[in-house]
């Protein structure tokens, strides 16, 4: 009972900080500083890290890249649900 309950409190305490993060980016230093001057929510803190490390196209598309690979895992596990699917079906019996 007590291993659940503390689950219980991190969960939640993770969700509250989920949704603090959220509020935070939406509603604190939101400034046209983005590409083509779109808002950004903690503008000076995004800013200051962009200055800090600069444009790295390389960087981008590798990242963009990577950004297929959950959607691969994703495809994945439907094939392979479809397979068992298929496989494990009985007839209807009635």
């Amino acid at each position: 009972m007590k291993k659940t309950h503390k689950n219980f409190c991190v969960t939640v305490c993770l969700l509250l900080i989920f949704v603090l993060w959220t509020a935070a980016v939406q509603n604190l230093d939101v400034r046209a500083i983005g590409p083509e001057g779109s808002e950004v929510g903690l503008a000076g803190l995004n800013g200051f890290f962009h200055n800090l490390t600069g444009v790295h196209m390389s960087i981008y598309t590798i990242t963009d890249w990577l950004g297929l690979v959950p959607l691969g895992i994703v495809l994945g596990f439907a094939f392979l649900g479809l397979i068992q699917l298929i496989i494990k079906k009985e007839p209807v019996q009635g």
